[in-house]
């Protein structure tokens, strides 16, 4: 299953590398108004022209992200209360989405053959120096290149970029969100239909968005927790294409998922995950049919289906 992830990046420093038209690069020793966003809600994503104007165009848009940033920095620290922290959150996101959006589309066809250049005797990245100036953009930054699986690169946040600027500012089920979220985009999830870390750690991503639930049953971030906790727990239950936790060739379960099974049940005997892993296990014996697990395991995590609109 696909889990609603978004990949976000900021700037910590203001200005880059390459110089920029003198129209988009302001004046040295230039007093910048922080109450006023100076970027615009887009940056030019056309990749045509010459290669020095697409650094230009990619440098601009580091730009403008920063300033962005220095101004929802300002915003935050003259909210008076932790509910003004989470309105700003949420305004930053917001704002922030349509850019990263942008910033990827601009460096599309760097990103597409990225992978390309990893030289595995030496376990690192070469890239000639014509494309290494695309990574040197991005030093002394917030950005990063992250792998997504397949030959696919996006850019986005370092993972506690959000939890680092946010900490303490907003209330605590805002704050319990971003860490946990962070510490989970550390690592690769999943990549090429299959889960990459271990049935312990998939446990406890569950057992931490279970909690969330119980403990902020009116967050305004509760919606967004129950999606992540079902994908998680069906993931958890049922695997992927090709981590399934079922050997549908004899019904058994695999022996590494049917020990984690037992360990949360024996470590969380009082959580409601542990009543659905009982009741799954059930099934199981009954009945090891794919087709038939996939849809108890959906009505019982109450999944909606995702519908898709049709193109205009």
């Amino acid at each position: 299953m696909i889990l609603l992830r978004k990949s976000y990046f900021l700037i910590a420093l203001p200005f880059m590398v390459i110089s920029c038209k003198k129209e988009i690069t302001p004046k040295k020793n230039e007093s910048v108004k922080i109450d006023t966003v100076y970027s615009e809600t887009t940056v030019d994503t056309t990749t045509s022209g010459t290669k020095e104007t697409l650094l230009q165009k990619v440098d601009y848009a580091i730009w403008s992200m920063g300033n962005l940033e220095e101004y929802f920095l300002n915003k935050l620290s003259k909210a008076t209360n932790k509910s003004q922290g989470n309105e700003i959150y949420e305004e930053y996101v917001e704002n922030m989405e349509n850019r990263i959006k942008n910033f990827n589309e601009l460096e599309a066809d760097f990103l597409a053959i990225y992978t390309n250049y990893y030289e595995p005797e030496k376990e690192q990245y070469i890239f000639p120096d014509s494309l290494q100036q695309h990574v040197d953009l991005l030093k002394n930054t917030e950005l990063e290149f992250w792998e997504v699986g397949e030959g696919f690169v996006e850019i986005r946040y370092k993972p506690y970029h959000y939890y680092n600027m946010f900490k303490g500012k907003v209330t605590d089920d805002y704050e319990y969100f971003l860490k946990n979220e962070a510490k989970e985009n550390t690592v690769l999830y999943s990549a090429d239909a299959g889960i990459l870390i271990s049935p312990e750690d998939l446990g406890n991503r569950v057992l931490t968005w279970e909690r969330f639930i119980n403990q902020y049953p009116k967050s305004a971030l509760l919606e967004v927790a129950t999606k992540l906790y079902q994908e998680y727990c069906y993931d958890y239950l049922m695997g992927m294409e090709n981590t399934r936790t079922i050997d549908y060739s004899d019904g058994d379960l695999e022996s590494e998922n049917e020990t984690e099974f037992n360990r949360f049940m024996r470590k969380n005997p009082k959580s409601p995950t542990t009543k659905i892993i009982k009741a799954f296990l059930k099934q199981v014996n009954a009945n090891p049919d794919y087709e038939a697990l996939d849809k108890w395991a959906i009505k019982a995590l109450n999944i909606q289906p995702v519908i898709i609109p049709n193109e205009p």
